[in-house]
């Protein structure tokens, strides 16, 4: 028997496809959307006719409502929604270009927005919504200035998300991953070079001696996503490997 069932944007590779996986092997019903086709249809290919896969743009308002009206033709209400589309793109602060703050600020805040606010009506009460943010809000990197600041937004905007939809039992709170090893490097423009020093950095100077993998942040999303999280409210937990300490 299926337990609850949950969208996840952007769950085609990466930390959104770890925490599909490791949902559908609890029994959750699981709905991904990816961007592409192609990474749509190995997304489902791997993870087995169990999940549902939706092909939307989170930055594109208009993916967004369509996407709210398959959901809601197919499932009726959904119990948990995990915002996790996003993109990185590492670029200078001085050199950053209006497309990049754009494409980075449609996707990672404006989407993410608009799909919490159109999932509302669809939402069962109780439910809960998780937000993926990430490190960068507390912790500098350079050339992260516009991503830094898209996951700062949206992480800001949770604490009156809990107050504005208490009254409808949905309750909002954060994961936030440190520097993950997943297909958003390579993504983001940085070589392979870059890609390898970068991992090997934080390897090193982990107090778990590794870098962190999107399944070591799935099953702290499947806590904040069940009813075991039901008395948090704009929690943020972190899954760095103590990296910040």
């Amino acid at each position: 028997m299926k337990t609850k069932t949950v969208l996840i944007t952007g769950g085609t590779t990466g930390i959104g496809f770890a925490c599909a996986k490791y949902l559908l092997n609890l029994n959750y019903e699981v709905i991904i959307t990816g961007r592409t086709k192609v990474n749509l249809d190995k997304a489902i290919s791997d993870l087995g006719n169990n999940v549902i896969g939706i092909l939307s743009d989170t930055s594109s308002l208009k993916d967004i409502d369509n996407l709210v009206l398959q959901v809601k033709k197919q499932f009726g209400t959904i119990d948990g929604l995990f915002v996790n589309a996003g993109i990185f793109k590492a670029s200078r602060f001085e050199s950053t270009s209006e497309a990049v703050f754009d494409e980075t600020m449609n996707v990672n805040f404006k989407g993410a927005f608009f799909t919490v606010q159109k999932f509302v009506p669809i939402l069962k009460n109780p439910s809960s919504i998780v937000l993926n943010t990430s490190i960068v809000v507390f912790k500098a990197f350079a050339d992260t200035s516009i991503y830094t600041a898209s996951k700062a937004a949206l992480e800001s905007i949770a604490k009156v998300l809990n107050i504005e939809l208490a009254s409808k039992g949905i309750r909002v709170n954060i994961v936030s991953p440190g520097v993950t090893e997943s297909p958003i490097q390579k993504k983001s423009g940085m070589t392979d070079e870059a890609i390898t020093n970068l991992l090997e950095h934080f390897s090193s100077t982990s107090p778990i001696g590794r870098i962190v993998q999107p399944t070591d942040i799935a099953p702290i999303v499947e806590f904040l996503l069940s009813d075991k999280s039901m008395v948090l409210r704009n929690e943020k937990i972190v899954v760095d490997g103590g990296t910040t300490l």
